[in-house]
């Protein structure tokens, strides 16, 4: 199976899943050295993979941590329209949220991503995640409450 990443048109479009990990007011955010922002632990989601399993595995790929479907809830869809090194996204986003219990130890506080020689993961009081540009934006605003959103991001 193939991610869910093609060009149309020239512009790159991607069907992503990520997830918004709560503890202690904290989220757990995905470092990269070379990039001025950061983002939420996931990935793409791959042809005939449901965007529950693409989290599942891309969790266990890069961090060695299994989730299950009960522990998490769909927090948004976004629809993410943004320009990056010259190129054009259309990005369609599923975002899960988890919030973990002060005694769940699967989330360490500093976490290497084993699928990466650079990235890292990191706790970011979730008041504070303008401060390491979070992206998209949107997400900051969503680590507060629990219903479900449908949002658009048009940043073209």
């Amino acid at each position: 199976m193939k991610d869910l990443s093609i060009m149309v048109d020239n512009v790159k479009f991607n069907f992503r899943a990520g997830l918004l990990i709560e503890k202690n007011g904290e989220v757990l955010v995905e470092c990269n050295p070379e990039l001025d922002f950061v983002i939420l632990p996931g990935g793409r989601i791959k042809t005939l993979e449901s965007s529950f399993k693409a989290l599942q595995r891309e969790l266990e790929e890069e961090m060695g941590i299994v989730i299950n479907e009960e522990e998490v809830k769909i927090r948004a869809l976004i629809e993410n329209f943004f320009e990056m090194d010259n190129k054009k996204y259309h990005e369609i986003y599923v975002l899960y949220k988890l919030n973990v219990d002060s005694k769940d130890n699967r989330f360490k506080k500093e976490m290497k991503n084993q699928d990466s020689k650079a990235n890292y993961y990191k706790w970011v009081n979730s008041s504070k995640l303008a401060e390491v540009n979070l992206l998209p934006v949107v997400l900051r605003g969503l680590s507060e409450g629990d219903t479900f959103e449908s949002i658009v991001v048009n940043d073209l």
